[in-house]
């Protein structure tokens, strides 16, 4: 073999000296050679790309669709709802063009109702006619709110004006957010579900990396999973496997009943996505929004503190208890059902998994290089290929415990 470096096979031998040492696994690089890769690799590819292409396009039109719909019966919702859990108070949303009109209702009686009455159609009659102001569309709105208020002082009743398309669009973002994602997520056409497809490769990876997991400590995964709860518990508790993969097991065990067309539980694949994909991938993110929110709320509050909002305007004020109402709401429900362990706990496990399927592989690459018989020229650095993967396990072992005990210290400390 050519020390300078040749192809062979599917190896490329960057440097192989007379004696390997443990310290030489990094310069024998497995490479793929480009004519090899096959045809269908790249179809497939192309054809995954494509479907989640047409799923994210199928989701941004089902989200507009929500919100259409949802702005379109934002007045019929709000007069229900404040007529049933608000009846003395009444909304009119044809005064004024972009703001709707809540009042307490009049409880005067006898002649002087009849007049206040009279008194408060005339000034919707003048508003909705410009008689306030015929040239300035805006000095006429600001007039006849001003009388309006004059209004009301007399008749000790509560008003106020609302911008229903400032005040509640969060509160449509978020239910058009949330409907999308669950139509996304049970949609039938394999083709449209954006949302189900991230939840599949989200089932992949975590059974791969529990497959890897249980190799590392030599238990077969696959018979673990096809045994009955019960029983699986009973198997797991005489392993070395750390509680939280049980925990894992479980939670994947369900979801695969579920791609099977075992169960029809809506609440398993939305726990799992919650929990693997929102809460490990987005925790930090959606925390800090809601920092961000908080932020939101207090410079409002403020603003209205120095009368910079008006009381009678509460548009601004509604918006950013919105905003901070579904940032809460979201931030329960990702961390009620997020895992038990912890980030650093998670990161070990992954990197454990990760680096001895990297030394395995590279024992195998080690083995194809040497061939039988390869190491024993020259002094022998060493005998098998055993002895690196029992070296190189117990130097990953070692770090990992070093770094989980300085976890534990810094925890002491604070």
């Amino acid at each position: 073999m050519d020390t300078t470096g040749t192809w062979t096979g599917r190896i490329r031998v960057i440097r192989v000296p007379v004696f390997i040492r443990d310290c030489d696994l990094a310069l024998i690089l497995p490479t793929l050679h480009p004519l090899t890769h096959p045809r269908s690799i790249t179809d497939s590819s192309m054809a995954a790309s494509s479907q989640r292409s047409t799923g994210f396009i199928a989701f941004i039109l089902i989200f507009a669709g929500v919100i259409v719909a949802s702005v379109s019966l934002q007045e019929f919702v709000v007069k229900t709802t404040v007529s049933a859990v608000f009846p003395n108070y009444v909304v009119y949303t044809d005064i004024l063009p972009s703001e709707w009109i809540i009042m307490s209702r009049d409880l005067s009686e006898g002649e002087s109702f009849g007049r206040q009455r009279e008194r408060l159609n005339d000034i919707f009659f003048a508003i909705r006619s410009g008689e306030y102001d015929s040239q300035d569309r805006t000095m006429n709105e600001l007039r006849g709110k001003r009388a309006l208020k004059e209004h009301v002082l007399q008749t000790e009743q509560t008003l106020y004006f609302v911008n229903p398309y400032f005040a509640f669009l969060p509160l449509h973002v978020f239910l058009a957010g949330l409907v999308s994602f669950l139509l996304s997520m049970f949609l039938p056409g394999a083709n449209l579900a954006w949302i189900r497809d991230k939840l599949l490769r989200e089932y992949e990876r975590v059974g791969s990396l529990l497959e890897k997991q249980f190799d590392a400590h030599d238990v077969d995964f696959h018979a673990i999973l096809a045994a009955e709860r019960d029983r699986r518990e009973q198997m797991l508790r005489y392993t070395t496997l750390p509680q939280v993969v049980v925990s894992e097991v479980e939670d994947y065990s369900g979801l695969r009943r579920w791609v099977n067309g075992e169960t029809a539980n809506p609440f398993i694949p939305i726990a799992f996505f919650f929990r693997y994909r929102i809460s490990a991938s987005y925790g930090n993110v959606i925390q800090g929004l809601v920092s961000g929110g908080a932020a939101i709320l207090i410079f409002v509050i403020g603003l209205r503190g120095l009368k910079l909002i008006p009381a009678e305007e509460p548009s601004l004020i509604l918006m950013a208890l919105s905003i901070e109402f579904i940032l809460l709401i979201v931030l329960m429900v990702t961390f009620a059902g997020s895992a038990q362990e912890e980030r650093l706990d998670r990161v070990v496990k992954e990197l454990e998994a990760e680096q001895r399927d990297a030394i395995k592989h590279q024992t195998e690459v080690l083995h194809e290089v040497l061939g039988p018989g390869g190491g024993s020229g020259g002094r022998s650095g060493i005998t098998t290929g055993d002895s690196i993967s029992e070296f190189e396990e117990q130097r990953l072992l070692d770090e990992v415990l070093s770094l989980m005990l300085k976890e534990a210290e810094r925890k002491r400390s604070m």
